[in-house]
């Protein structure tokens, strides 16, 4: 063949656009440059359309157009391969403007744009009964077909080739051909669903459980057809019956019943575009048994939006046999046929036939399927359910047991009519009707009056075996409460029944709406003053409102009477008991507490902006009818009256109560803690509280910021031991609530309530001043109920430290200038060392106090011992050095007393008198200055003392 006449004729010129369309110029002798430009972006789109085989696509359908052809890809992509949008049909013997489509039919002949040829691609050996897949057609040096037999041979055609081919392969890929300007042909191998299994796999094992069962028996019920009008005056005549099934002559309905689960890898694979068939050993395929696939879940769905169709993504599909017809004949061989192919003669037995699943390509599963006759069934009921939820309609006039059962020859209810309905739809929401035997079903029709139509705006579909219903116009758009639906239905024996009732619309106005959850954190409760009481939440109508539409809320604002409100836990069950745990209402402005709340409530309806839900902790919590952490419903439902109302619609509000975090509740002071341990030094004040003789005991809500009195318990810890001491904490300390009487001691436990103003008293076990849990690191843990009510988990717990201490025992005591205190030795025998050259210091060096006596205090004419410093019991002194000074009083400190000057009393403040010796030169040594206080610790100090000679 001349190569510019190929170029010319056969393709024009070939283009792929970037949106996977081929398009083609024609092209001319004086044209070739651009031809060959153009045929070198196609070269290039091509391999781009390969690059998505590669990634896993495949395709759908090949189609010829009047331009050439048509592949579809399985995401719904679609590539037209043209040969120029001038190009017109070949002369007799040459090749035409489209393209040509070669296919495979079940009998194995190749098939050319829907014509028949004598070739074969597939084919049986005579003697072994095998397969043998026969080589591809090729194209010949003049541009025509040529096909290849059995053995190999070469048959050239005279059938011209066009300048697009696309030729299924015996694997079902399909070859799709291009030719250049020079006469070259480029290639892409174009997959399906078929050629790109992997793996077919049968699942025999029951839901749920370890057993296989195997073979899976594939039942056939064999339905003996013929129609019979059962004596019904309404029955149409075979040739106005206007479901989907036209009635067919008497026959055969063979009717599979039951399904197998089939496992289809890759899973990106779709069943939907293999043809199964059923395939014995011999590779025979069954006739007359088709298959239907439908994606396998075991979950509840609901209508969806429209969507791309794509593969299931687990790649389980459940596998069914269609029915099939088979026209009755005398004799009737087809059907006689049709079961003959399930059975083979076994020694002079007959066998079922073992069969496995095959798209037709290499892959198949295994052979553990066999097929039998079942067992006819009867058809009795029919019934409604709801697209939207999946619940099923109830009639008046459905069976006795079962209200949602309705009898297929069912006829009103007594009473039903315009005014009075069997059943009540939901306006805008289909209903599919089914058959309680849906394998006795050969069709069904629904029938109403045509003004009926338009009035309730009646909607039906009938198409792919499903029939559904729904009504479009709303109540309050109608004129008449009800409209009679008539369903038709014939069996698969042919005989005909109708069944009746009157439709009326239910008040709802539209679908449920479910609000996003919510996250509320209990607050305390505050009776006394509802202003402080923010313990509530709430939801918007706004989102309610909107999903009413214009026309629903209207209907909505003037209908409404009554909300409803019911709670349900995770589990979807209902919680019953009284109905104090949370106050529901509306307003009509959301205010941030509860009062302003309450002033600005409204009856529910047109007027109520947000809705309420204040919670009451004390019977919210009690016996766990509400617990922190899960997440519970509220669903409110509106009716249009106060009592027995019709529902109009309902909101689901998810809701999860949490608690403040504990340490949002007790926190400890930074400015008393150091490396973790709160330091709790002693105040005079404490010192009776849990004792009327005195204990060390501290106020513990002295080094609290913040802390909760309502329901929650401090305790010490019995598990760890503390220290050298061997002992735990509360076995080294005791804890109280209420303060000691002058009568009798506190009662003390190793646990207490925390109280107001007090928290709690802490105090340490044994004799004073020689406890053991003093200035040890003692443990506590404060749990309890918020607000008294919601238990915090056991995790949920304040730990703390603490270390109790003297605050004087844990101070100094200095002089009080200088780093020494300068005694002459002249004036040393009977010095009084006293405030005026020492000066005391607690734990907290910016707090000094006197060290001697320095309040006069008298009691029988005798001066006492006082100081300024309630917590000061006795002050003592001991000398360095006996031979230079000895403290006389016995070392203690003498009382302050009292004289007057100028008519004026003066207080003469006690000290430490020295007894001095003689020293022959200035000497340094010391003083120790003891200062017990009235926890009998005592603090020793060495005070420096220098005695000067001579200076």
């Amino acid at each position: 063949m001349n190569k510019k006449f190929l170029s010319a004729v056969l393709f024009g010129a070939l283009m792929v656009s970037s949106t996977g369309t081929f398009v083609s110029c024609k092209d001319y002798d004086d044209d070739i440059d651009r031809i060959d430009t153009e045929l070198g972006d196609l070269k290039s789109k091509l391999d781009a359309l390969q690059t998505e085989f590669n990634a896993g696509k495949y395709i759908t359908n090949v189609a010829t157009t009047a331009e050439g052809i048509t592949i579809t890809l399985n995401d719904g992509s679609s590539y037209p391969i043209t040969n120029g949008k001038d190009g017109a049909p070949g002369a007799p013997g040459e090749a035409g403007a489209a393209g040509d489509k070669v296919e495979i039919n079940d009998e194995g002949f190749f098939i050319i744009n829907g014509k028949v040829t004598e070739w074969k691609a597939i084919a049986k050996d005579a003697s072994t009964g095998e397969t043998i897949k026969i080589k591809t057609p090729t194209v010949s040096e003049d541009g025509c077909w040529v096909f290849y037999d059995e053995k190999g041979e070469a048959h050239p055609t005279t059938i011209k080739v066009a300048p697009v081919t696309a030729v299924q392969n015996a694997d079902k890929t399909w070859t799709l051909t291009v030719f250049d300007a020079e006469g070259k042909k480029q290639e892409i191998i174009v997959p399906t669903a078929a050629s790109s299994l992997t793996d077919l796999m049968l699942i025999t094992r029951g839901n749920g459980t370890n057993t296989e069962s195997m073979p899976f028996d594939f039942k056939i019920a064999e339905y003996a057809f013929e129609y019979n009008q059962n004596n019904n005056s309404n029955a149409p005549a075979m040739k106005d019956w206007a479901g989907q099934r036209a009635i067919v002559d008497n026959g055969y309905i063979m009717a599979g019943a039951g399904q197998i689960k089939l496992q289809v890898n890759p899973t990106s694979v779709d069943a939907a575009d293999l043809n199964l068939k059923l395939v014995n050993s011999k590779n025979g395929y069954l006739s007359n048994v088709d298959f239907v696939t439908t994606p396998y879940t075991d979950m509840e769905y609901f209508d969806q939006p429209t969507q791309t169709r794509a593969a299931n993504v687990n790649g389980l599909y459940n596998l069914s046999i269609a029915d099939k017809y088979i026209k009755k004949t005398n004799p009737d061989t087809e059907k006689e046929n049709y079961w003959k192919q399930f059975e083979t003669s076994v020694n002079n037995a007959n066998k079922a036939v073992a069969f496995a699943v095959t798209a037709g390509g290499d892959v198949r599963s295994k052979y553990e399927i066999r097929v039998s006759k079942g067992k006819i069934e009867e058809l009795n009921n029919i019934y409604f359910v709801s697209a939207k939820d999946q619940s099923k309609l109830e009639m008046r006039n459905g069976t006795k047991n079962d209200k949602t059962l309705l009898p297929k020859n069912a006829e009103p209810s007594e009473g039903a009519g315009h005014s009075n309905p069997d059943a009540k739809m939901e306006a805008g929401v289909w209903y599919n009707v089914y058959a309680d035997k849906a394998a006795a079903l050969y069709d069904m029709h629904l029938v109403f009056d045509n003004d009926d139509e338009t009035l309730f705006g009646i909607q039906t579909k009938e198409e792919n075996g499903m029939v559904a219903i729904r009504l479009t116009k709303t109540p309050d758009n109608i004129t008449k409460a009800a409209f009679l639906l008539t369903i038709q239905n014939i069996d698969k024996e042919g005989k005909y029944e109708q069944a009746k009732l009157w439709i009326g619309e239910t008040s709802k106005i539209t679908s449920d709406v479910t609000y996003d959850p919510i996250t509320h954190q209990l607050s305390k409760n505050n009776t006394t003053d509802t202003s402080k009481d923010k313990n509530f939440f709430q939801i918007d109508l706004t989102k309610m409102k909107n999903a009413l539409g214009t026309e629903g809320l209207a209907l909505w604002n003037t209908k409404v009477q009554k909300a409803e409100v019911t709670y349900y836990n995770a589990k979807g069950e209902k919680l019953s008991g009284e109905n104090s745990q949370i106050n529901e209402f509306f307003v009509k402005e959301l205010k941030d507490n509860l009062k302003a709340n309450t002033d600005k409530s409204v009856t529910v309806g047109k007027a109520a902006t947000n809705m309420i839900f204040a919670v009451n902790n004390t019977s919210a919590a009690t016996n766990n009818f509400f617990e922190v952490g899960k997440q519970y419903t509220a669903v409110i439902t509106f009716y249009d009256a106060k009592e027995n109302g019709e529902k109009l619609n309902s909101i689901k509000v998810p809701f999860t109560f949490t608690l403040p975090a504990i340490t949002e509740l007790f926190a400890i002071d930074p400015g008393f803690v150091q490396n973790n341990v709160a330091n709790c030094y002693l105040y005079m004040d404490d010192f009776k509280a849990a004792k009327k003789a005195g204990a060390a005991t501290f106020k513990l809500s002295r080094i609290f910021s913040k802390y909760d009195t309502n329901g929650f318990t401090v305790k010490l810890n019995a598990n760890d031991k503390i220290g050298s001491t061997d002992k735990k904490s509360s076995e080294l300390a005791k804890l109280n609530s209420v303060a000691a009487t002058s009568e009798a001691d506190a009662t003390q436990a190793a646990n207490a309530t925390v109280t107001e103003d007090v928290l709690a008293y802490l105090t340490l076990d044994g004799t004073l001043g020689e406890e053991k849990g003093y200035d040890q690191v003692l443990k506590l843990t404060i749990d309890g109920k918020f607000d008294n009510a919601w238990e915090y988990p056991s995790d949920a717990v304040f730990n703390f430290q603490v270390k109790v201490m003297s605050p004087i025992e844990k101070g100094k005591i200095v002089p009080k200038e200088g780093n020494v205190v300068t005694i002459k030795a002249s004036d040393l025998n009977g010095y009084k060392f006293g405030n005026n050259v020492i000066i005391g210091y607690t734990y907290n060096t910016e707090v000094s106090y006197k060290v001697m006596p320095d309040k006069v205090v008298k009691e029988g004419g005798k001066y006492l011992n006082a100081w300024s410093r309630t917590d000061i019991k006795e002050v003592t002194g001991e000398t360095g050095n006996k031979l230079y000074f000895e403290v006389d009083n016995e070392g203690k400190a003498t009382p302050a007393t009292s004289t007057t000057v100028d008519n004026k009393s003066v207080t003469v403040e006690g000290g430490l008198i020295l007894k001095g010796y003689q020293v022959d030169h200035t000497v340094k040594t010391t003083i120790k200055i003891n200062v017990k206080d009235h926890w009998n610790r005592v603090k020793s100090s060495p005070v420096p003392v220098e005695i000067t000679v001579g200076e």
